[in-house]
C-alpha cells in the first residue's frame, strides 16, 4: 500500500505574472479529515482546483494511491473518485430537489427515469441530511441558501467517493446544520473517504479535523495535528503577525429611535414580530436555518411580502413595498449571498460601487458626473482597503473578503439610516472578517442603525448590542450584551427558552 491516498508534489501555478502556487507539497491519508485554511488569496483555493481538473498546474505532479495521474477536467477528476461542495453552490434552481441530487446518475430504465425509485431514495437523503420535512418533488429554489448547502452534501452521498473537499461548507448552516454535517463527516471518515475540510472557521477545524495545512502567499507553511497546535498559532502561521483584538468591541447605542416593526406577519416564514433599533445601535437576529430571520429582514426592506404589520422608519410609517422604496428611505442590505444578489460579477468594481447612488452622481441633464464617480470609487477603494489596482477590474477576480467590502461600501455611499447585513463575513478570511468588524464600529459612531444576522455565535456574542433569538418564525427571547452567553443563545434557539 502507498503511504499517503493523495499526494500533490511541487505544484506550480501562474496567472498573468502572479505566481499563485510556490512549489507546494500537499498529502492525504486515507480516512483523514484534513483542515486546510489561509487568507483569501494564500493559494488554497487554486491548489483544490487542480487536484478538480478545473486548473492545470504549470509544474507538479499528482499521485493518487501512489500512481502518477493526470486530472484533465471535472469529469476526470470525478472518475478517480473526488467529489467537491464549492461554496458557491451548484445546482439548477428550477429543478427538484431529487432530481438535482441524482442529476449525474438519474435511475433508468431505458430511456424512461424511474422517478418513484428516485423520491424513495431521495426520502432517505434528506432525512439524513436533516431536511425530512421538504419534498423530493420541491423546487430546490425555494430553499434557503443553508438547506441547499445541505441538498449538495446529500448528492455527493450518492457518488463513489475517495476524496471529498468542501470549501465553506458551513458558512451558511447553523448549529443544529453543522451538526448534522459532522456526524455524515465521521461517518464517510470511518467508512475510509478523506475530507478536505476549507474553512474559516478555527472552532470547527479543532472539533472536526485529525490535521491542519496552513498556506500563506502561495507557498506550504506547514500542517500541524489539530489537537497538538493552538488557535493563536495558526493564525500566526495565515497572516505571519500576531492578531491581537478581533472584534471591535466599541458600543455607540442608546440614541434616538430609527426603526420599529410592529406586529410584522409573513404568510408562512414568521408572524407577530416587534422590535425597534435605536441609531448606533447594533441589533442581532439569531436563529436556526428556518426561523424566519432572513425573512424578517428582507420583508422591511421590502423583498419579501408581509400579510400584517407596519414599519416605522424615524417614527413615521412607511410604506415599503419595492427595495427601490427602502434605498429611497435610507436602507440598505447586505445579502447572505453576495454573488447573487449583492454584486454584478461581470462589471468592474466602479460600477458595483456606484450603482445605488446613480442619483447623486447625476448631472443637471441627467449624465452621470464621471469625475465625480471616480472620486468616490477611489475613496472607497482606499478605505475600505480593497485589493483592487484598477477601479475598471471585474469584480468577479476579487477575493471574498474583497466583494464583501465591495458590497459594504456600495451601501454606505447612499449615507443609510438603517443598514441590515445578512451573514456579513460568510465565506471571508480572518483578516477581511477583522476589518469588516472594524467598519461596523465605524458604522455606530456615524449613528447608523446596524441589524445583523449571523450564524456565528462568537460573532453575534461579541458585535451585538441586544439579540433577538427566532425560533419557527417566533421571537422567543431578546438578550441584552451584558446578559448574553452561548448557553442561553442556544437554548432559546433550539427550544430550551421562551420569551
Amino acid at each position: 500500500m502507498p503511504e499517503h491516498l493523495l499526494e500533490m508534489q511541487k505544484i506550480e501555478k501562474r496567472f498573468s505574472g502572479v505566481h499563485a502556487l510556490k512549489q507546494v507539497d500537499f498529502w492525504l491519508d486515507r480516512g483523514e479529515v484534513r483542515g486546510l485554511i489561509g487568507e483569501n488569496g494564500a493559494g488554497k483555493s487554486t491548489l483544490m482546483k487542480i487536484l478538480g481538473g478545473d486548473y492545470h498546474a504549470d509544474k507538479g505532479e499528482i499521485f493518487l494511491d501512489g500512481k502518477s495521474v493526470k486530472i484533465k477536467d471535472a469529469t476526470a477528476a470525478a472518475e478517480f473518485g473526488i467529489s467537491f461542495i464549492h461554496q458557491e453552490l451548484s445546482l439548477f434552481a428550477d429543478l427538484d430537489i431529487a432530481t438535482n441530487i441524482f442529476i449525474q446518475r438519474l435511475p433508468q430504465s431505458g430511456p424512461v427515469v424511474l422517478r418513484k425509485r428516485m423520491h424513495e431514495k431521495t426520502k432517505e437523503l434528506l432525512e439524513t441530511v436533516g431536511l425530512s420535512h421538504y419534498m423530493p418533488e420541491q423546487s430546490v429554489g425555494s430553499l434557503q441558501i443553508g438547506e441547499q448547502q445541505l441538498v449538495e452534501i446529500a448528492r455527493c452521498l450518492t457518488m463513489d467517493t475517495k476524496i471529498l473537499v468542501l470549501d465553506e461548507p458551513t458558512s451558511s448552516l447553523t448549529s443544529k446544520e453543522v451538526k448534522i454535517l459532522f456526524e455524515l463527516i465521521n461517518r464517510m471518515r470511518n467508512n475510509g473517504v478523506s475530507v478536505i475540510f476549507i474553512s474559516h472557521r478555527l472552532d470547527e477545524l479543532f472539533e472536526i479535523c485529525d490535521n491542519i495545512t496552513v498556506m500563506r502567499d502561495g507557498e506550504m507553511i506547514d500542517t500541524v495535528c489539530a489537537a497538538e497546535v493552538t488557535q493563536k498559532e495558526l493564525i500566526y502561521m495565515m497572516i505571519g503577525r500576531e492578531l491581537n483584538e478581533m472584534y471591535a468591541g466599541n458600543r455607540h447605542a442608546g440614541r434616538e429611535e430609527r426603526l420599529r416593526v410592529e406586529h410584522l406577519t409573513h404568510k408562512k416564514r414568521f408572524r407577530d414580530i416587534s422590535f425597534s433599533v435605536c441609531s448606533g445601535e447594533i441589533v442581532g437576529l439569531y436563529g436556526l436555518l428556518g426561523s424566519g430571520r432572513s425573512e424578517i429582514a428582507r420583508s422591511i426592506y421590502g423583498l419579501e411580502n408581509f400579510i400584517s404589520g407596519e414599519v416605522f422608519i424615524d417614527g413615521e410609517k412607511a410604506d415599503i413595498k419595492s427595495a427601490a422604496k427602502a434605498i429611497r428611505l435610507g436602507i440598505g442590505f447586505v445579502s447572505e449571498d453576495r454573488r447573487r444578489e449583492g454584486l454584478c460579477l461581470e462589471h468592474s468594481v466602479l460600477d458595483n460601487l456606484s450603482v445605488v447612488c446613480l442619483g447623486k452622481l447625476r448631472k443637471l441633464l441627467g449624465y452621470i458626473d464621471k469625475r465625480k464617480e471616480n472620486e468616490m470609487c477611489r475613496k472607497n477603494i482606499s478605505d475600505f482597503h480593497i485589493a483592487a489596482e484598477r477601479p475598471r477590474k471585474a469584480v468577479k477576480y476579487l477575493s471574498g473578503g474583497n466583494q464583501q467590502k465591495v458590497v459594504i461600501a456600495k451601501w454606505l455611499n447612499i449615507n443609510p439610516k438603517i443598514l441590515i447585513m445578512d451573514e456579513p463575513t460568510r465565506g471571508v478570511d480572518i483578516g477581511a472578517k477583522k476589518e469588516i468588524y472594524g467598519i461596523l464600529s465605524s458604522l455606530t459612531a456615524l449613528g447608523i442603525a446596524v441589524i445583523v444576522i449571523s450564524s456565528e455565535l462568537n460573532e453575534v456574542m461579541s458585535l451585538c448590542d441586544r439579540v433577538l433569538v427566532l425560533r419557527k418564525g417566533m421571537l422567543v427571547d431578546e438578550i441584552k450584551a451584558e446578559e448574553m452567553n452561548k448557553e442561553r443563545l442556544l437554548s432559546a434557539s433550539m427550544g430550551g427558552g421562551e420569551k
